[in-house]
């Protein structure tokens, strides 16, 4: 107990370790480098100082964040529902399976260029690029975990008659909880790589557009402002929103091998009942 405070303080400090080193590294090379070329901590922070300042920095960054929003939600919808059905069902699993990895092979930057083609500038392209390049990723991954569910709860919602809804929420979605915020956050990386790199090759708003409007003009103390409010943006949601809901809300393992618990959800938490009865699993031989 005693020695469990420290570790646990330690943990919680050991991020800071990589940012310093991060950033000790970036004013070494910014001082070696013209300002022109590689601006320094402080320089970047000076220029998000300036953007902070202008009312159209937060009409980019809402923009930005709206597309983000829409096609992030679009997309985990979309993959959790394929998924759940290509689990479920063999003929859709073989059918579509193959489909969704050929699509994720396709470089995001090929289906900007056709989306650019056939739907021109403005929200369409960014919004449409990262439900194409998501989608497959969530689908994926929550297909094969339902595929790997483990049969005794499935039998012990038909031997019970729970029926489809009730066995969908009670026991389907919280055993798929890890494996889907895993995905989740798989998928909100590509979410703003791929909406940065869309907004930066055709369109007129975002911060995509804004960043490479700084390199147009090779106003590169501003380009580093924006990419850090990228970053700094991408990892507030998922360190504050994400990981935190998965720590919340995945389902704990069984206490010993074979060891059956049943997930139940109540007031937002997982909870395990005890082992199922002994008709509901299969004896091993």
């Amino acid at each position: 107990m005693m020695d469990s405070m420290p570790r646990r303080s330690r943990t919680r400090w050991e991020w800071l370790l990589p940012l310093v080193a991060v950033l000790v590294l970036w004013q070494a090379a910014a001082w070696l480098s013209p300002p022109a070329i590689l601006p320094g901590p402080l320089e970047t922070l000076r220029a998000l100082a300036r953007l902070a300042s202008q009312a159209d920095f937060y009409r980019q960054l809402t923009t930005t964040a709206w597309r983000g929003a829409v096609g992030f939600g679009v997309a985990m919808a979309l993959g959790i529902g394929l998924g759940l059905w290509m689990g479920r069902r063999e003929r859709a699993y073989r059918f579509f399976h193959p489909l969704l990895l050929l699509a994720t092979n396709v470089p995001p930057i090929a289906w900007i260029a056709l989306l650019l083609i056939w739907l021109g500038l403005g929200d369409g392209p960014p919004l449409v690029v990262v439900v194409i390049t998501t989608t497959p990723l969530v689908a994926v991954s929550v297909a094969q975990g339902v595929r790997e569910l483990d049969p005794a709860l499935l039998e012990m919602a038909r031997v019970f008659d729970l029926g489809r809804g009730h066995t969908l929420r009670h026991i389907v979605l919280p055993a798929l909880a890890g494996r889907t915020f895993a995905s989740a956050l798989l998928a909100l990386g590509f979410t703003w790589r791929v909406l940065v790199m869309a907004e930066f090759l055709g369109s007129t708003a975002g911060l995509g557009y804004r960043l490479s409007w700084a390199r147009q003009n090779l106003d590169t103390d501003q380009a580093f402002a924006y990419i850090l409010v990228i970053v700094a943006f991408s990892a507030v949601i998922e360190y504050g929103l994400l990981r935190p809901l998965q720590r919340r809300w995945q389902w704990k393992p069984a206490r010993h091998p074979g060891e059956r618990t049943a997930p139940h959800y109540h007031a937002g938490k997982i909870h395990t009942h005890p082992p199922l009865p002994n008709l509901l699993v299969e004896e091993e031989v």
